[in-house]
Parts: structure tokens; C-alpha cells; sequence
């Protein structure tokens, strides 16, 4: 077993997973739609910023390793077809943009933070102290967004439906929330 070629397999992984989702986000906090929706802007840019933050540093950790850097080219091109490829979903959808957007992200940050604990377990497994810190670390700021995107999707289908005049009751948005982390916390005990 090749150590420091395990770890670069994991981490380059982890780049690309996070790139590709920042891709998307980016996307999302630059459309029109977004506008209209400022916690769910200020959520995805918060996000954004935190995916790029965490490449930044898979990236330098793999820089200084022997052999780091060299898959990263090959899984891009991969990565940037699949951000292709959600791109034009994203074009297609005609209502509900926003609380779509957000869903997505929170599908994404799942699968994220899913891969944080895949690249912790590896770390600690091979030793590598700084790593498993770094894996942990980061899913600690991803399970703060995916709470935060999980509170504005209810909001943000609240608004939608009374901008689309389809609500009965435009005020479910925090009744949703409350509710619904209820029932997180009640999966908790």
C-alpha cells in the first residue's frame, strides 16, 4: 500500500466533489432569481464561500505531498461535464427556481459532508493526523450550512407560493421551521 497515494486519491477526491458543488452555487447566487430571496442568498453565499475555503486547503495539503496534484486535471473535466449537465436543469425549471436551488445545494452539502466522513475515517486509519483535523473540521462548517438550508428552504417555499399566488396561508414559513427541526432534534434523541 502506497500511503501518500491513498491520501492523494481521497483528498484530490474531496477537492473535486467541493469545486463542483461551488460551481453550482456559484451559479445559483448569481441568478436574477435570487434576488427576491435574501436568506436564501446570504445562505449560498455563505456556502459558496465556505466550499471554496475548504478546496483552498484540500488543494495546499495535497500540493506539499508527494505526487499531489497530478489527478486533479482528469476528475475537472469529469466534474465540469456533470456542472454542464445541472446547468441546463437548471434552465429548464420554470417555478419554484429559489427553494429548488436550495434543495439542490442541501443535496449537494449532503453528499459533502457524507465524503468528510469517508475522508476522516481514512485519515485517521493511515495516521495522518493533520488530515483527519482538517476532515473534521471542515464537516463541522458543513453541517452548520446544511441546518441553516434546511430552515430557509421552508421560508423560501412559503414566499414562492404567495409570489405565485398559490398560498392559502403565506405565514407557514416559520411553522414549517419550527416543526420541521423538531423533528431533527427528536431524530437526535
Amino acid at each position: 500500500m502506497d500511503r501518500t497515494a491513498v491520501i492523494n486519491s481521497y483528498v484530490t477526491d474531496m477537492a473535486s466533489v467541493e469545486t463542483h458543488i461551488a460551481e453550482a452555487v456559484e451559479r445559483q447566487v448569481g441568478s436574477d432569481e435570487i434576488k427576491k430571496y435574501p436568506e436564501a442568498l446570504r445562505v449560498l453565499t455563505s456556502l459558496h464561500t465556505t466550499l471554496q475555503g475548504h478546496v483552498s486547503k484540500l488543494e495546499a495539503f495535497n500540493e506539499k505531498t508527494d505526487g499531489g496534484g497530478l489527478k486533479e486535471t482528469v476528475k475537472d473535466a469529469v466534474l465540469g461535464a456533470l456542472g454542464v449537465a445541472a446547468g441546463f436543469y437548471d434552465q429548464i425549471r420554470q417555478t419554484d427556481k429559489v427553494s429548488r436551488m436550495v434543495r439542490d445545494s442541501y443535496t449537494a452539502t449532503g453528499l459533502a459532508a457524507i465524503s468528510y466522513h469517508m475522508l476522516y475515517t481514512t485519515a485517521l486509519a493511515l495516521k495522518d493526523d493533520e488530515l483527519s483535523q482538517m476532515a473534521l473540521a471542515n464537516l463541522k462548517d458543513l453541517t452548520e450550512i446544511i441546518g441553516e438550508l434546511s430552515e430557509v428552504v421552508c421560508t423560501v417555499v412559503a414566499k414562492e407560493l404567495v409570489d405565485q399566488d398559490k398560498a392559502i396561508d403565506p405565514t407557514v414559513g416559520q411553522k414549517a421551521i419550527e416543526a420541521t427541526q423538531k423533528a431533527w432534534r427528536r431524530a437526535g434523541e
